[in-house]
């Protein structure tokens, strides 16, 4: 094979189909191809099951009254949150139709100064 400078390059020794390379490990490819993720199971430590488990979990208990008051909400009917909703975006577009208004009155008025 002709290298770069014109002189022969040693053709790359191919890779055994047993060997699978560090960045392979650490690479998308240990979830798609089954023997990479095998190897990958493979250098990990024995798993300890009880390893973070100091003591045993205690039972989470509820309070009587939680569920129940979880179904009282104190958030608006939709209708009247749609209406707040529709006004507050109006208000937002009158106030920039002011500003805009205001400004090309301010420009007119800088014009007729200065002619």
């Amino acid at each position: 094979m002709l290298g770069l400078e014109g002189g022969f390059v040693e053709d790359p020794k191919p890779a055994t189909q047993g060997d699978i390379e560090p960045w392979e490990l650490h690479s998308e490819l240990v979830l798609v191809c089954p023997k990479v993720c095998e190897r990958a199971r493979e250098l990990l430590p024995e798993r300890d099951p009880d390893a973070f488990l100091a003591r045993p979990r205690e039972p989470v208990l509820l309070a009587a009254g939680a569920i129940e008051e979880a179904k009282h909400t104190t958030s608006l009917p939709f209708p009247v949150a749609v209406v707040g909703y529709a006004f507050w975006r109006l208000l937002g577009t009158a106030r920039i139709a002011l500003f805009t208004v205001g400004g090309v009155v301010m420009l007119a008025l800088l014009a007729e100064v200065l002619h």
